[in-house]
């Protein structure tokens, strides 16, 4: 007797299913894909196919078929469900949320999908949204730890930690069993300067998950801030493993310590600008050690990258690279240098850009202040880092200040909208090099934690550096100076999202200078 199709398709699923049983997702997707070849309209086979790829990490593939799925049986949940899941994956956010709102079309009250839309639009940046979104799942299910979990984390990234903290004590209790949650209530601790009880948390989350690269990444923030760089660079290098954050990739040795005399090194950046810059400070250890430096870096910061101490050669991310025979990320090197606090008290400037001529003599003596006060607005901190232009406003009635916007992209804007007595300089910043130019004929910057910040620093010019409550890790705790930049004065908020006292604070030390500057 010949067996009817659909009991073909129901010996698959048992064999694929005993597979799955045991987790083996590579042999389950393989039968469940040999059997689409005869059967190539059964949905359940593809979206079987899709959920086992997606358990190998394969997320570009399960998409697929999962997209294949929800196509040839519109209208089915778990479908969907799983599709937008791997779509968050691939940061393919809006095709996440849209396929979660078919889910909740069908079942309004699915929990899964009403939390997943939350964190769609907490991880696209809209942040009030997806606040709004897990308060409604709340409604739905107000005592699900991991729904509780994640309106915290989205509470947090809006920089709201002191709400986010009850909501984390209270998720954590509710499953103390979930590392994630203690990792995202270690942050929301570090939020508030907690910090011991912060590494303590953290240390918590590591144990439950000691192989999780997120929450390893989450202590090494804090173990940075609090100056334990040994410890700190440790840990940071688990940000490889991660998807958003890992290096690019180069073939060939990696440096460990092994002796540089006669060897090309290259060393490759990551990550943001400020970040290049802050670590170009190690490059000159590499040469002392006798290597040829050989610095792949961004394409904006190409004109300036010979005059980094240290560093033999300059190429472009998509420049052809020179035979070397050892290569590494930029922001590994402390972790290979071993580097201590300690250590990092060197004296700056190590980016020695040749000093150019003055095209305005400074013929009225006003003291010339250069002013940034937003960062990229798709940094994932940029709400607390970045300063409304409105607080700046007690400083521009400082007698004998002149203010020159370094400033660009849309909140360059900002001063016309208030009628600021500041020059706008943003059209004549096409890269790094041209910016630091400006700095060269100034006398202070003035920056929030961003690139200009970390450039101003590392040129040796006077910079005073505007800084949240709870501050990014390379400007440390309770102090007013920088080991990275003995130019850079540190002014922070006394007080979360407390700008207008910060403000207060350096207006004050400017009238100071403003006095004593001749007229």
């Amino acid at each position: 007797m010949t067996p009817t199709d659909a009991e073909r398709i129901d010996e698959v699923q048992r064999i694929a299913a005993s597979l799955e049983a045991v987790e083996d997702w590579d042999n389950a997707a393989k039968t469940y894909q040999k059997a689409l070849t005869n059967f190539p309209l059964e949905a359940e086979l593809w979206f079987r196919t899709g959920f086992c790829l997606a358990r190998l990490d394969d997320a570009e593939d399960a998409a697929h078929f999962l997209e294949k799925a929800s196509m040839l049986a519109p209208g089915t949940a778990k479908y969907d469900l799983e599709l937008g899941n791997v779509l968050i994956a691939l940061r393919n956010l809006s095709g996440a949320i849209e396929a979660y709102k078919r889910v909740q079309a069908i079942e309004p009250e699915n929990i899964s999908a009403n939390n997943n839309i939350g964190i769609a639009l907490k991880e696209a940046g809209l942040l009030d949204e997806a606040i709004a979104a897990m308060q409604h799942t709340l409604r739905i299910a107000p005592e699900d730890p991991v729904v509780l979990s994640n309106y915290g984390a989205a509470l947090l990234q809006a920089g709201r930690s002191e709400e986010a903290l009850p909501i984390m004590q209270e998720a954590t209790s509710r499953n103390p069993h979930e590392a994630n949650a203690w990792s995202t209530y270690a942050v929301a601790l570090q939020e508030q300067l907690a910090i011991e009880n912060a590494i303590s948390t953290h240390q918590k989350a590591l144990a439950l998950a000691p192989a999780n690269h997120s929450i390893h990444y989450n202590y090494a923030m804090t173990l940075l801030l609090n100056g334990d760089y040994f410890a700190g660079f440790s840990e940071f290098e688990h940000r490889r493993q991660m998807p958003d954050r890992k290096p690019r990739e180069f073939e060939g040795t990696e440096w460990n310590g092994e002796d540089l005399n006669g060897k090309t090194i290259l060393i490759h950046a990551e990550q943001g600008i400020g970040d290049t810059i802050q670590f170009a400070r190690f490059l000159p250890e590499l040469a002392q050690q006798g290597a040829h430096v050989v610095f792949s870096i961004h394409r904006s910061l190409l004109r300036l990258g010979s005059f980094f101490d240290g560093v033999s050669e300059v190429i472009g991310p998509e420049d052809r690279v020179p035979i070397y025979d050892f290569q590494l990320p930029l922001l590994s090197l402390p972790k290979v240098l071993r580097t201590e606090l300690s250590d990092v008290r060197r004296s700056t400037p190590y980016l020695r850009i040749p000093p150019q001529a003055s095209s305005v003599e400074n013929t009225d003596k006003a003291f010339k202040i250069g002013l940034v006060w937003a960062g990229n607005p798709q940094h994932a901190n940029d709400r607390n880092r970045s300063c409304p232009f409105e607080f700046l406003s007690p400083l521009f009635s400082i007698p004998r200040v002149e203010w020159q916007s370094l400033q660009v992209g849309q909140r360059s804007e900002d001063p016309a909208a208030f009628g600021a007595p500041i020059a706008d300089s943003s059209t004549e910043l096409s890269d790094f090099a041209d910016t630091s130019l400006k700095i060269q004929k100034l006398d202070l910057v003035i920056s929030v934690d961003t690139s200009v910040a970390h450039l101003a620093g590392a040129m040796g010019a006077n910079v005073w550096v505007m800084l949240p409550y709870a501050p990014d890790w390379r400007w440390l705790l309770n102090r007013e100076d920088s080991p990275w930049y003995s130019t850079a004065r540190l002014y922070r908020q006394p007080s979360p999202n407390n700008w207008a006292a910060m403000i207060a604070n350096i207006r004050d030390a400017l009238i100071s200078i403003s006095e004593g500057f001749n007229d």
